[in-house]
């Protein structure tokens, strides 16, 4: 009895004790399993929190500075990777956009400026409302003035895109007036379009060469030492300026006779001139008739007159910017004094049987030409040897080689 008694008690135990051994076990591998699960999630919550931190360093690094090369020849993407702040985020629909683009089209500059005004409180990094504002400014400021804004643009955290077309708008806005000025001769202006930029970016050397050739063509022999000074003294762009600007002076102290078109010719002198135009006396002024595109128009003659103007009379017949180039506004002297006012680009001008392609024309106002359609200034007139003959109200023109 006994005996049996032990076996039943010896069996139970053995029973219970691998019961225990086996609930230790699963226990033991839920456990690890859960310990595996936990460390995983802490080592994905780790990776999270590294990388929104090393995001929100790249974000927070100079994000208003512009480390793109200044000079126009070349574009650069920026150096920031800073996401655009635009598309999805803006806060002004496309129906709107394009109710603003139709004020611009319409020449609604003043509605305009105050409704850009208004949506760029609300969202002063929209793109399209900046780039909108940009042209807004292109068209009622001085161009010095809109590419100034542009360089201020472009220290904005837009996107790479948006930037490299603000850096090309800079370039070919810049481009186009300095080539068309500098074909004039018009350097009072050349040097009014390049005084901002200089100063502005002043380690732009093409801003610097270009300035300092406005002064020496000007004869401000002081203000054109004092930009060349930026520069090395053995630079050989620099030194190229100064001997043309000292080799003009010299040459205008030595030759003091009045120059040909001061003079009336003589028989042998006007024997040569090729053309003749029939000039109409009005008061103390000479007026002819040239056209422009197919426009007929009466201009005043204007010797003193550096580039010639149109009326905006005439700017309107033309057909505005549709048949003309703009090349900016500018402030230009007038016999009335300084104004603002545009210059535009005539694709082609006819006078005495000739044709010109490319002309540059100040638009003035009304009251400016109350009753001429336009000055035909020296950028035409200097293209010819020419001479005023009063007895016969007529103009001899030679053409220049």
């Amino acid at each position: 009895m006994r005996t049996w008694l032990a076996a039943v008690l010896l069996f139970t135990l053995c029973v219970s004790l691998s019961m225990n051994i086996y609930l230790w076990v699963n226990l033991k591998q839920h456990n690890d399993k859960a310990y595996e699960l936990e460390a995983s999630y802490e080592h994905r919550l780790e990776d999270n929190a590294k990388h929104n931190s090393d995001v929100n360093i790249e974000s927070k690094e100079k994000p208003f500075t512009n480390t793109r090369s200044r000079d126009f020849k070349g574009v650069n993407t920026p150096s920031s990777k800073i996401k655009a702040l635009g598309a999805s985020s803006s806060q002004i629909d496309q129906d709107r956009l394009s109710a603003l683009t139709t004020l611009l089209n319409n020449g609604q500059y003043a509605l305009l400026a105050t409704e850009l005004t208004n949506n760029l409180k609300i969202d002063p990094l929209n793109e399209s409302l900046l780039l909108l504002e940009g042209e807004l400014i292109e068209l009622t400021k001085p161009l010095p003035t809109a590419l100034v804004h542009y360089y201020d643009l472009a220290e904005l955290p837009l996107s790479s895109e948006t930037l490299t077309f603000i850096d090309t708008k800079i370039a070919t806005l810049y481009q186009q007036a300095q080539t068309q000025l500098s074909k004039d001769e018009q350097w009072e202006l050349v040097a009014r379009l390049n005084e901002p930029l200089y100063q502005r970016i002043p380690d732009a050397k093409h801003y610097t060469l270009n300035l300092a050739e406005a002064y020496a063509y000007q004869q401000k022999l002081t203000l054109m030492e004092d930009v060349l000074a930026a520069l090395p003294s053995n630079d050989r762009d620099a030194n190229i300026i100064r001997n043309k600007a000292y080799g003009m002076r010299d040459m205008a102290n030595i030759d003091n006779t009045p120059s040909e078109s001061e003079l009336a010719p003589s028989d042998v002198d006007a024997a040569r001139y090729q053309t003749r135009v029939a000039l109409q006396r009005i008061g103390d002024q000479y007026r002819l008739d040239a056209k422009a595109l197919n426009q007929k128009a009466n201009m005043i003659l204007d010797t003193g007159a550096s580039t010639t103007a149109i009326s905006s009379r005439l700017f309107a017949r033309l057909g505005r910017m549709r048949n003309l180039t703009f090349i900016g506004n500018f402030n230009v002297r007038t016999a009335s004094g300084t104004i603002e006012a545009p210059l535009v680009q005539i694709p082609r001008f006819y006078f005495a049987g000739y044709e010109f392609n490319d002309v540059s024309a100040i638009v003035l106002p009304e009251d400016a030409l109350p009753d001429a359609d336009g000055l035909l200034g020296m950028n035409v007139l200097g293209q010819f040897d020419f001479a005023i003959m009063p007895q016969s109200s007529e103009l001899s023109l030679t053409k220049r080689n």
